[in-house]
């Protein structure tokens, strides 16, 4: 089973992946690293819903088309960047904590049906289904950790060399996801 945590951790952190790295970027944008527990939590969140679709897809209990999968994705991204924009351009920026948690929920089934083709590939038929399923998304979550711990360290950068302009800072990176997003939007039209 340790093959599947490793390949939870190597498919999420993958650079050929990089959609879902853009993805965890506009989640993190608003975040501190003081609030990285908040952070991780969201994270957690995606990965169930993820975990969900991927089991049920992978399953077979689910179909859909992968064409319009793929061009959901970078919705996500924009999505959750335009989100991140509009709240940043308001006095009080916060978001509530149950809208995000239910947008990272429902985004990451989005996600989650785009992984179940490789899922299908790795697993082994004589192996128990639901331990591959549990063993690739624990390390999947792994690998998301990582990379938004990573991610909050940039923005700790950004926010140090740009004190005060912490509204900002979430502008141009969010801005970054969302132009990125609409150009894998656009390839896959």
């Amino acid at each position: 089973m340790t093959d599947f945590f490793s390949q939870g951790i190597l498919h999420i952190t993958d650079l050929e992946g990089y959609d879902h790295m853009l993805f965890l970027l506009a989640l993190s944008a608003p975040y501190s690293y003081q609030k990285w527990k908040s952070l991780v939590w969201l994270s957690t969140a995606f990965t169930v819903g993820h975990s969900v679709s991927l089991g049920l897809a992978a399953g077979d209990l689910l179909h859909f088309s992968s064409r319009i999968i793929e061009s959901l994705i970078p919705i996500t991204i924009a999505l959750t960047s335009l989100g991140n924009i509009w709240m940043a351009t308001k006095t009080n920026w916060k978001t509530t904590t149950v809208f995000r948690y239910t947008v990272a929920v429902f985004f990451g089934i989005i996600h989650g049906m785009g992984f179940s083709g490789f899922f299908r590939m790795i697993a082994n038929d004589g192996e128990s289904f639901v331990m591959q399923l549990l063993f690739f998304n624990l390390g999947v979550e792994v690998g998301q950790v990582i990379i938004v711990m990573f991610i909050l360290g940039l923005i700790a950068v950004l926010r140090n060399l740009f004190a005060g302009k912490e509204k900002k800072i979430v502008l141009v990176i969010s801005s970054f996801a969302l132009t990125v997003s609409l150009i894998l939007l656009s390839q896959r039209f």
